[in-house]
């Protein structure tokens, strides 16, 4: 498994009005972005990490129309939860993170007015399908390249919502632990399915996660290489 750094340029306001105004004001600065999802009902949730006046982030935000939620913690470094109407833009570059073989390591950096830094996890093929797939108006400049070696949230992203879900609660439950504290059957009780289901979704999330572990393991090659080896 690898990685690639990458810079991608474009106009803020395509991600969401707001976010153009809040990259240029010169009392609020937004630093890093820690998760920007789309729910099952079409909404964009972000968590992101600032520094500067807070109320003047604050009010940026809540007079931005298309904004449902917006709550702030800590004073000097404080974070973000939002809850917005997506862009087609934004909801377009999110769906194509979504469905790609390349996931996100977070958080993503916030470089400038409309630059931000993000790190790819996966293989080379994975790479240049993800940038291909990019909208035509990002600009992508490749910072550095190397090996990766995943830690459990990058595992876990490779799983569905669902599987998600299953695997937390076999966990909790007991089900890994030896010895072994919980069945299939009580699993299922507890998440509204059936033995059998519960069953092959962890035949399922125990294959993804070997694989990827395999996939790792046979990765050669130095932890850091020259960008220009990846030709896209």
């Amino acid at each position: 498994m690898r990685h690639v750094t990458v810079r991608l340029s474009l106009d803020a306001p395509q991600f969401h009005p707001f976010v153009g105004e809040l990259l240029a004001d010169p009392v609020v600065s937004v630093q890093r972005v820690h998760r920007a999802d789309l729910l099952d009902d079409g909404t964009l949730v972000v968590l992101a990490e600032g520094t500067g006046d807070r109320g003047r982030f604050e009010s940026i935000v809540q007079a931005a129309d298309p904004v449902r939620e917006c709550s702030l913690s800590g004073e000097r470094t404080w974070y973000a939860y939002l809850s917005v109407d997506p862009t087609e833009f934004a909801r377009t570059l999110l769906q194509t993170r979504r469905s790609s073989d390349v996931f996100v390591k977070w958080p993503v950096g916030v470089v400038d007015q409309r630059t931000v830094e993000v790190t790819y996890v996966g293989h080379d093929s994975g790479f240049r399908e993800k940038i291909a797939a990019l909208p035509e108006t990002i600009d992508v400049e490749i910072v550095r390249t190397g090996t990766s070696y995943p830690d459990a949230e990058q595992l876990l992203e490779k799983l569905t919502e669902r599987q998600r879900e299953i695997f937390t609660a076999a966990v909790e439950q007991g089900y890994y632990a030896d010895p072994r504290r919980t069945t299939h059957k009580e699993l299922a009780e507890e998440l509204g399915c059936s033995a059998a289901n519960i069953g092959e979704h962890l035949r399922k999330i125990e294959a993804t996660v070997f694989r990827e572990l395999r996939a790792l393991d046979r990765t050669p090659g130095p932890t850091e290489d020259d960008a220009a080896t990846l030709s896209w």
